[in-house]
């Protein structure tokens, strides 16, 4: 066999580590020369670490898969688990019965001025920030779960938190279709309310953010007074 038909593994060896079959065949200067596989040289072992080091591990070590709950708190975790998950269920039968009509035939009871139009509107309103709101608590409750911060004193916020995010959403829609904000609903469909409902209800801190620098704007910014000083430092300022 001629040199000059021979591969160059010095010069391969310097630009990329050598495939195990060129290896091998370094050693053996009569065997036929092997194709390289680009799938394999592209494959990096690397990737699949890096992919597990952003799993969360909620500070365990692997293989540590038993809770580190005790019954009396697993069982009122299970509690929490069950109100949240019905709210959830109960929110979307609900939207279903009011896209049916079903709502507006048991609320419009001998109510010659009411209109499904307008009532599906804010209806849509409230149940987006139901479910929004709800779809926010039941994943603050798996992190702090499973994080070891669940606590009984957040319980009042896991039971009135999808209410606020509902309330909170008919009161930001009610402001767009006034046209405080300078916004408008283009389409005036019930996927349009029900998608702005679910917005305001998620996001319920950047909403009431929103709405505190619209009243800034409308009432002024309330004075802040400095608090009184004690006689000993007025005195100490004094002189």
């Amino acid at each position: 066999m001629n040199s000059s038909s021979e591969p160059n593994y010095g010069q391969d060896a310097e630009q990329e580590p050598l495939h195990q079959d060129e290896a091998q065949q370094g050693n053996n200067e009569n065997a036929p020369p092997v194709a390289k596989d680009s799938a394999s040289h592209q494959f990096k072992p690397s990737l699949l670490l890096d992919v597990d080091e952003h799993l969360n591990d909620d500070d365990r070590n692997k293989w540590d898969w038993k809770s580190r709950w005790d019954n009396e708190a697993t069982k009122k975790i299970q509690v929490d688990a069950i109100y949240v998950g019905s709210v959830f269920l109960l929110t979307l039968l609900v939207i279903i019965l009011t896209w049916r009509g079903t709502t507006f035939a048991w609320v419009s009871i001998d109510c010659a001025s009411c209109v499904r139009s307008r009532f599906d509107q804010f209806a849509y309103f409230f149940l987006g920030g139901m479910l929004g709101g709800t779809l926010f608590g039941i994943k603050y409750l798996y992190k702090v779960v499973a994080r070891g911060r669940w606590n009984l004193d957040r319980r009042l916020w896991r039971v009135f938190s999808p209410f606020i995010s509902g309330g909170l959403a008919i009161a930001i829609g009610t402001l767009i279709d006034s046209g405080i904000f300078g916004l408008a609903v283009k389409s005036p469909t019930a996927s349009s309310y029900l998608s702005l409902g679910f917005i305001s209800g998620y996001f319920a801190d950047n909403a009431l953010a929103k709405m505190q620098e619209l009243a800034e704007t409308i009432f002024g910014t309330p004075e802040r007074h400095k608090p009184a000083q004690p006689k000993s430092q007025q005195q100490f300022t004094k002189n």
